[in-house]
């Protein structure tokens, strides 16, 4: 075999050997997860610039808790008695339950007198027995029928009381809140109002009282606010929406999307290290706008990653 032969098949050789040489796959880069999950530690800078970081801070917390309305009733001077103002009631029923109170209220006074009446001719021998017996049946029915009244109109929102010692030129605007939001407002707390018929304009009224019941349908409680109304310009059956300006304190907070909630308990994640992520359980207290006052778990100036959260929580509980 000459020379040029037993180079060719050298070269062949060695070019067979390198066809079958396998390159090592290059090496995936991963997280290094510790303590059950609890510390999570990224491999590269830019891995962990991926996951944007919140300071959580104190701040006194304000929200506006909104509720659509309706003015319920209006209170004008009465021209033909001014002891006793007209109450108009956008709701029909609820007119006609204070009408019958008032001609109730009327015939116990009437009839109070008969049964002193009655009382006096028997003791002087001008009556019977069963005379006063009859006048006292005729005022015990007008007080139960007084009552039944009283307690349809408390239903309504309506204290007969209330609408007895109404002031002429007020309005009462009712509105519904859902029973798991009853927290947010107090009675006697100011409110603002915007009408449909006055767009741009504000009024202000007061909370007067919270209804003693909660709708069996629909879990909703009624609100009954007291507006100023010397122009007469609102009217029974107008539409708004009142709005409650609630001061949460001043608390601990972090943004919504800071927050992963599994089986029922919240967790965040702090950046200790350029690198590091720590899971902490915390207890968070009401949402308001797009931050969530945390209780207890987090110190002020802890730094809190609120984007990108969700990769974390996969990588921490194996998902």
């Amino acid at each position: 075999m000459n020379v040029r032969t037993y180079t060719c098949l050298l070269l062949l050789g060695l070019l067979a050997c390198q066809k079958t040489e396998k390159k090592a796959p290059p090496e995936l880069l991963r997280p290094t997860v510790a303590q059950e999950g609890q510390l999570i530690t990224l491999p590269t800078d830019a891995m962990a610039a991926d996951f944007k970081t919140t300071p959580a801070e104190p701040s006194n917390l304000r929200a506006d808790f909104e509720a659509p309305a309706q003015v319920a009733a209006t209170v004008i001077p009465s021209q033909e008695n001014p002891d006793q103002h007209l109450v108009l009631f956008n709701d029909a029923e609820l007119a006609s339950e204070y009408t019958q109170l008032l001609q109730h209220r009327i015939n116990i006074r009437t009839l109070t007198v008969s049964v002193a009446r009655a009382k006096d001719l028997a003791s002087n021998g001008a009556g019977t027995g069963r005379d006063v017996l009859e006048a006292e049946t005729q005022l015990e029915n007008e007080k139960a029928a007084l009552i039944e009244h009283e307690a349809r109109l408390q239903m309504g929102g309506f204290p007969a009381e209330l609408l007895m010692k109404a002031r002429p030129r007020t309005a009462w605007v009712v509105c519904e809140v859902p029973e798991s939001q009853l927290t947010r407002v107090k009675q006697g707390q100011t409110c603002q109002l915007s009408f449909t018929a006055y767009p741009g304009e504000v009024f202000q009224g007061n909370l007067q009282a919270i209804n003693e019941i909660a709708d069996a349908q629909t879990r909703m409680i009624k609100l009954r606010i007291l507006v100023a109304n010397a122009g007469g310009r609102l009217k029974a059956g107008m539409f708004a929406t009142v709005r409650f300006g609630i001061s949460e304190g001043n608390f601990l907070s972090v943004p919504q999307s800071a927050v992963v909630t599994i089986q029922g308990k919240d967790y965040v994640f702090v950046q200790t290290q350029p690198r590091s992520f720590v899971r902490r359980a915390i207890t968070t207290g009401s949402q308001t706008g797009s931050a969530i006052i945390v209780l207890s778990g987090l110190k002020a100036g802890e730094a809190v990653v609120s984007e990108n959260t969700m990769q974390l929580k996969g990588i921490s509980f194996g998902f």
